[in-house]
């Protein structure tokens, strides 16, 4: 019981830890390419609130404000992730209690990263 327990501990942390290097590392080349570059004609128009497509398109291409959206998002899905996680494990390990309650935190997470993005 308690391996399992430190193995869950491993992977939230993993998890946390390369999400959140992964997210800064794409924030900041995102930085890093905004400065570099001229600023476009329709600046203003690229940073009204995007949407998935939007933001997956426009890292496509390259656009600096779509590769700092897309550190965004990877920064709000990181702690999902996380939930995510420990729900199936809580489910593993058939400790319902825990698993409906981290089951509830993902409801919550997704009712407040959807709308953001949609």
């Amino acid at each position: 019981m308690l391996d399992k327990k430190k193995k869950l501990y491993l992977w939230v942390g993993t998890i946390l830890l390369v999400g959140s290097y992964c997210a800064a590392g794409v924030l900041a080349l995102g930085l890093v390419i905004l400065l570099l570059q001229p600023p476009p004609r329709d600046y203003f128009a690229s940073l009204a609130r995007p949407d998935f497509s939007s933001i997956l398109s426009s890292f496509l291409e390259g656009e600096p404000i779509g590769i700092i959206n897309l550190g965004i998002l990877m920064m709000l899905l990181t702690p999902f992730l996380r939930v995510v996680v420990a729900f199936s494990s809580f489910l593993g390990e058939k400790d319902f209690k825990y698993a409906v309650v981290a089951f509830g935190v993902m409801v919550i997470l997704l009712f407040t990263i959807v709308p953001s993005f949609i």
